[in-house]
């Protein structure tokens, strides 16, 4: 299992942004809050094609900021997490945006998705085999 680079510890921000498709959580390097903010509605803005007045954009966390609100066992990947039911994860990042070059956050996210499939064919061949309910 991969980590997330010191790099990604101290420079990732995540702003999640409302699409008539859903929610989408972009990801980005910057050395402060506001540069984030101003990076996220800059490139968001431009790859949408909407105007920067129009996006709907909001929850600007930092690496910090999702550490400290998640509740999973492995830190790194309380950056993907989305909902919570007590101390649960019941939602995680399904539409990412990296605007990073930095390798091991996609590499966490794959970390992540092949965990969560793997979980659920466990859940199903429980239920299948009678173990499950």
């Amino acid at each position: 299992m991969s980590e997330q680079s010191p790099q990604c510890r101290k420079l990732l921000y995540r702003m999640m942004w409302q699409t008539p498709d859903g929610i989408v959580d972009a990801f980005a390097l910057c050395a402060s809050r506001e540069e984030a903010r101003r990076f996220f509605s800059a490139a968001i803005s431009l790859i949408s094609g909407i105007h920067q007045d129009e996006l709907e954009l909001f929850n600007l966390e930092s690496f910090e900021d999702l550490v400290n609100a998640g509740v999973s066992e492995d830190e790194d990947m309380r950056i993907f997490e989305t909902q919570w039911n007590g101390t649960h994860v019941v939602g995680w990042t399904t539409r990412p945006l990296f605007l990073a070059p930095d390798p091991t956050l996609i590499a966490r996210w794959a970390d992540l998705r092949a965990e969560l499939a793997a979980a659920q064919t466990n859940s199903v061949i429980s239920r299948f085999s009678g173990r499950g309910y």
